[in-house]
């Protein structure tokens, strides 16, 4: 039996294999509360997700998922410009992003209005870690995976 040898005359050490490993999630937050803001991007941040962008308005929300295409968007439906649903409509219809609709109202009519715009996921403040890391492990199922 022969054994491959290095330069200097000794068997070569076994390497270590390469394994692929997903790449974690690439999310944007657009929420116009600070506080809420940073309590979002740390969870999203705990739970694997890299946050590549915040922004605090709809109309720059969807020049900012252009730009930077990530997996996923958190959108807040109670923004002051309150183009929430046509942000998502646009983000959704012409981008190969997913978007989860954030609103502290569980009303069954911004459900219905967030389905319609293209809203993969309705998730009512203040939000459960359980429940954000199902959405993210849903909707990121199936995504391509990069080595890392």
């Amino acid at each position: 039996m022969q054994h491959a040898r290095d330069g200097n005359g000794e068997p070569d050490r076994p390497r270590p294999r390469k394994t692929r490993r997903a790449r974690r999630p690439r999310a944007v937050v657009v929420e116009d509360e600070f506080m809420v803001l940073l309590s979002i991007q740390h969870l999203l941040e705990s739970l694997g997700c890299e946050v590549v962008g915040t922004t605090h308005e709809a109309a720059s929300a969807v020049d900012l998922v252009k730009s930077l295409r990530p997996d996923l968007v958190f959108m807040d439906l109670g923004l002051p410009d309150s183009d929430a649903l046509a942000a998502t409509r646009t983000i959704t219809s012409h981008l190969d992003t997913r978007v989860v609709v954030i609103t502290a109202y569980n009303e069954r009519q911004a459900r219905a209005a967030a389905r319609r715009a293209g809203a993969s996921r309705f998730l009512t403040k203040p939000l459960q870690e359980t429940e954000l890391a199902q959405a993210i492990s849903e909707l990121t199922r199936g995504r391509p995976e990069n080595a890392a």
